[in-house]
């Protein structure tokens, strides 16, 4: 399947391009035009899209605003669509076009838009690591970081295997380790804290609070409290159903008897009210029943200091055990009862791994040791074969005294991606030390490096569009047609864009775009076309012997596109 593209870079108000839109495509694509024209104001605006810091000094005089806008078509790597649905959580379709977008006004915050949607500028410098590489005088190259270094010797390599396996030990020897911390945290205070938890699991067991006891018991202090009172209003109520309320009055039962009979006397003379005794003898039988049970009430209600004491005692002591385990019922204390032995339990669990773990540990950190080993093993022999690689393609392209070489250092101590350190180191003279990457001051020498590298990674980097900015600088003749051919072999696994001013070079293109530049009104304004055959034939013999490269600078401009492919 075909890398994603950068379909088309436009850019407004930026230096002396006023408006400049290209349409690029799969391949490479030839970037020419004379000094000063504005090339490299085309790779400036690229950053400004992919986020490079920027002020209101890049504004072309007279605009309020510029602005850079990138637009990348599928297909994308998989860790593009990562990172904008899960990472920023966007709107978007792997299926769709990508828009990066960047707005610089003189005064003011600039803005960042990624498909459309505002984000942060450190969001859009990040996603654009992922689709492009720029090697040049720019900053915007990934493996100048180690880490990416790693990446690229474990995937030239061929280490994912043995990565992914040392990073299972890792986790695991992790995992011991945090476990083994939390259980020394844990020992810490271990007897103070059993001797804490089995106080309080003894006190709530000798509670032995049991569901609405709290409840039942108040309501037993009320009645102990108020004994004599409602001893006497029962006595006097059994002495109204069988005293009466004075002593003139009958008791209620003995006038009720009366009425009973009274009414015994009408029943006879009158049929129809012959219920009316049956329900007297049954209100009769319903008040001996009342006064009997409002005796036994009254002799039960009898003052108990000891046991009002014993209650109100209990009382608060289930009180105080809810506010100290801060639970509203008895049943809240039951459940704390269970987590108290629960926790006790795992104490000693945890005392027991204690005296277990130690050894597993030391299994763990052997496990990973040898893991370890066997990556870093791996390692040192890609890194020679990728050295002599690069260093041979190098001297290729023009830089036959230089050495690269790759740097495989144990670190400290081991990390997720194992225990060595990867740099990339170039020598780029005789006599002269290594240094890292990062370090090399020229960008021709830089840019070739980075061809070469890029050509030797080509069938496992993931970035898929590459800009070679400055990669002819200080080079001509069969150097220049050698960083062709390998420009051109790069295209087919990646979009390249290349900046040059050597006609071996752009003759490879699949297309040639030339920026022009002209004054007017004191002005100068830069505009992009895209060359057709003619135009590219003019501009190949320009590159070859100026403008004024008669017949024969054209005939050798016609063979090198002959030999383009």
């Amino acid at each position: 399947m075909a890398p994603s593209v950068l379909a088309r870079l436009r850019i407004e108000n930026l230096a002396v391009i006023e408006s400049a839109e290209l349409e690029l495509g799969a391949g490479l694509t030839a970037i020419t035009g004379e000094t000063g024209a504005g090339k490299s104001i085309l790779v400036g605006g690229l950053e400004l899209a992919l986020g490079a810091r920027a002020g209101g000094e890049i504004i072309r005089a007279g605009a309020r605003r510029a602005s850079a806008e990138a637009v990348f078509g599928p297909p994308f790597p998989p860790e593009v669509a990562r990172r904008v649905r899960g990472e920023l959580g966007l709107e978007w379709s792997p299926e769709e076009a990508l828009e990066l977008r960047r707005e610089i006004p003189r005064e003011g915050r600039g803005r960042a838009f990624i498909a459309g949607q505002q984000v942060a500028v450190a969001d859009l410098a990040a996603l654009g690591e992922l689709l492009v590489d720029l090697h040049g005088q720019h900053e915007h190259q990934s493996l100048f970081r180690r880490p990416a270094q790693r990446a690229a010797l474990d995937a030239y390599g061929a280490c994912e295997a043995l990565l992914e396996t040392y990073r299972r030990r890792y986790a695991e020897h992790e995992e011991l380790k945090g476990r083994q911390r939390a259980l020394l945290e844990a020992a810490r205070g271990f007897e103070e804290r059993l001797d804490f938890l089995t106080f309080q699991i003894s006190e709530l067991e000798g509670a032995a609070a049991r569901p609405g006891e709290l409840a039942e018991l108040e309501a037993e202090e009320r009645r102990l409290t108020h004994a004599e009172t409602l001893a006497e209003a029962a006595a006097r109520v059994y002495g109204l159903l069988y005293e009466g309320a004075s002593s003139e009055a009958p008791p209620a039962l003995a006038a009720l008897g009366e009425a009973a009979r009274a009414l015994g006397r009408i029943a006879e003379l009158d049929p129809a009210m012959s219920d009316l005794p049956a329900r007297a003898e049954e209100i009769k039988a319903l008040l001996e029943d009342l006064a009997l049970a409002v005796r036994d009430y009254a002799e039960r209600c009898a003052p108990d200091p000891r046991r009002l004491e014993a209650v109100i005692e209990r009382i608060e002591t289930l009180r105080r055990l809810l506010r100290k385990h801060g639970v509203a019922d008895e049943a809240g204390l039951l459940d704390k009862l269970a987590a108290l032995r629960e926790a006790r339990a795992g104490m000693t669990q945890d005392d027991e791994e204690r005296g277990q773990i130690e050894p597993r540990l030391k299994a763990a950190a052997a496990a990973l040791q040898a893991e370890a080993e066997r990556l870093s093993a791996r390692r040192q022999e890609a890194a020679r074969r990728l050295a002599r690689l690069v260093t041979r393609t190098i001297g290729k392209v023009g830089m036959e005294k230089a050495r690269f070489e790759i740097a495989v250092r144990p670190m400290e101590s081991f990390g997720p991606d194992g225990g060595d350190e990867v740099e990339f180191l170039l020598g780029a003279n005789p006599g002269e030390g290594m240094n890292p990457l990062r370090e090399v001051v020229s960008g021709g020498e830089l840019s070739r490096t980075m061809l070469a590298l890029k050509t030797a990674l080509a069938r496992r980097d993931a970035i898929p569009t590459l800009i070679f900015d400055e990669v002819d600088a200080g080079i001509g003749g069969e150097t220049a047609a050698a960083v062709g051919r390998l420009l051109a072999d790069l295209a087919a696994s990646h979009q390249i864009v290349c900046i040059t001013h050597h006609a071996s070079i752009a003759a490879r293109a699949e297309r040639h775009l030339s920026v022009r530049k002209a004054t007017a009104g004191g002005r100068t304004r830069g505009w992009i076309v895209r060359l057709d055959r003619e135009a590219r034939l003019e501009e190949l013999a320009r590159l070859m012997g100026g403008k004024g490269a008669g017949p024969a600078g054209r005939r050798l401009a016609e063979r090198l596109l002959g030999q383009r492919g």
